[in-house]
């Protein structure tokens, strides 16, 4: 139960981003060609948003979304794409963060002279006309009357959906104010596609998107329904410097509160936040057995710690807090993503979540012989079963033995006292055999790797770097 077990399946692309140290190594593709999308950029509150699709040598496509605020003269990264063969997003990353929505980054590559030309691109700010009474779920229909181009019998339109609360859309827990969608309308066979769609925050950035090759997969969902067509119908028929009206000029509110309807479906991590494990309660038998089997003997005798693991898998940040119950909880950072595990001395889990995802595992069943305290010589087992939000069951076993003991100091100045090393072997239902070697630390009555093995590679030691205890 205490090896790592998430779903590290990444392509062989994903190295050349990934901020582990085992990728540093890896060649990374060459640049070899950018283009801005025409249909990307907008303009809104004297900002420029804008895609760019980028080639790499290895055949590999991405697209990577920027903004640059005009009036501070500021670019910023927003969020990068990275493309199938088809064209379709098969992956997306807001700067280190992996399927998960993070702030805009500073993009310190930009120069003056480049953020002058954006700056500079034809494209008005947007005007927004209302079209519709705001509904009762705070929406407002809207047409940017500045996107409005007729070219031959192609008409060209932004529709705008005000939002009165900022929401957070799935998949990402994008936060959303405003959404766009723009179509490419005919005018003489009465047909027409939606070619991009993009949410806004506050500030006027784009959160999320559509374009390219995924919306036209997804053409269906945009239909241009009745009242839709009848809207464009009127602007075909729009003269040449004539401004559109019809409800009325739209300024979107300011500082807009969050909703209560569709706030972020996944969850907040930092700091170790216990908020939402503390959501999935444990069936009452597994409650009576995990207690009965830390007390007295394995209560944790420290308030945090904290230490960076370092093995040939890269780099992991982990901290670990006692609660007043016995448990620990285990935060485990990548970089990319981070995960959020309940345990019993930092070994047997009892919760398990992700940040990228809005699913809890919980531990289901378990049968153990497992005491403390720890004796050298000692044997235990355990087995369990895991039940995920999808009621998904998924059976373990763990295998242990007590095989010696050592300086704790030996492991990290920062620990005290002895340790016992303790040899386990887990097989785990759909993922490959694992083999660790933990060090039981008698002072604090936790768990810490001093080596794993995953299937049949080789054993690496694990080293705990940055390592600091809080009593």
């Amino acid at each position: 139960m205490y090896v790592l077990r998430t779903p590290f399946n990444v392509p062989s692309f994903f190295l050349s981003i990934l901020p582990f140290s085992f990728v540093q190594a890896a060649d990374k593709p060459a640049l070899i060609g950018g283009d801005t999308n025409p249909l990307s950029i907008t303009r809104i509150h004297d900002r420029v948003n804008y895609m760019v699709s980028l080639k790499f040598n290895n055949g590999k496509m991405a697209q990577q979304w920027r903004s640059v605020d005009c009036k501070q003269s500021k670019a910023q990264l927003l969020y990068e794409d990275l493309l199938s063969e088809e064209g379709y997003t098969k992956a997306r990353f807001y700067g280190n963060s992996y399927l998960r929505y993070a702030p805009a980054q500073d993009d310190k590559q930009m120069t003056a002279e480049d953020i002058r030309m954006v700056c500079q691109l034809p494209i008005k700010d947007a005007r927004w006309e209302r079209l519709s009474a705001t509904d009762t779920v705070g929406i407002t229909d809207l047409v940017d009357v500045n996107s409005i181009q007729r070219v031959g019998d192609i008409l060209s339109v932004r529709m705008g959906y005000d939002f009165a609360d900022t929401t957070w859309e799935p998949p990402y827990d994008a936060p959303m104010e405003l959404k766009i969608e723009h179509y490419l309308y005919n005018c003489k066979t009465h047909q027409g596609d939606a070619v991009a769609l993009m949410n806004f925050d506050s500030e006027g950035r784009v959160t999320d998107s559509l374009i390219t090759a995924d919306i036209v997969r997804r053409k269906s969902d945009f239909k241009i329904n009745t009242e839709k067509a009848q809207r464009f119908e009127q602007l075909c028929q729009l003269p040449a410097g004539k401004t559109f009206t019809a409800e009325g000029h739209f300024i979107p509110a300011a500082n807009k509160p969050a909703s209560t309807l569709m706030g972020p479906s996944m969850p907040d991590l930092n700091n170790n936040n216990p908020q939402w494990l503390n959501k999935y309660p444990l069936s009452a038998a597994i409650e009576h057995q995990a207690q009965s089997l830390i007390k007295p003997w394995a209560l944790p005798h420290f308030k945090q710690v904290r230490y960076t693991e370092v093995s040939t898998l890269g780099k992991i940040k982990v901290q670990l807090d006692a609660q007043p119950d016995g448990y620990v909880r285990k935060l485990e950072d990548y970089g990319i993503w981070t995960v959020q595990r309940l345990t019993l001395a930092n070994q047997l889990q009892l919760k398990f979540t992700m940040s990228i995802s809005s699913g809890t595992v919980l531990l289901n069943k378990l049968q153990t012989d497992m005491h403390f305290p720890l004796v050298t010589g000692q044997r235990y087992q355990a087995e369990w079963d895991n039940i995920d939000a999808d009621k998904k069951v998924t059976a373990s076993a763990l295998r242990c033995n007590v095989t010696g003991e050592g300086d704790a100091q030996s492991i990290a100045p920062a620990f005290s006292g002895k340790y016992l090393l303790v040899e386990c072997h887990g097989t785990h239902e759909g993922q490959q055999d694992s083999r660790d070697k933990l060090a039981w630390l008698q002072d604090l009555n936790i768990f810490v790797p001093v080596a794993q093995q995953l299937g049949n590679k080789p054993e690496s030691p694990v080293k705990l770097e940055n390592v600091s205890v809080i009593r």
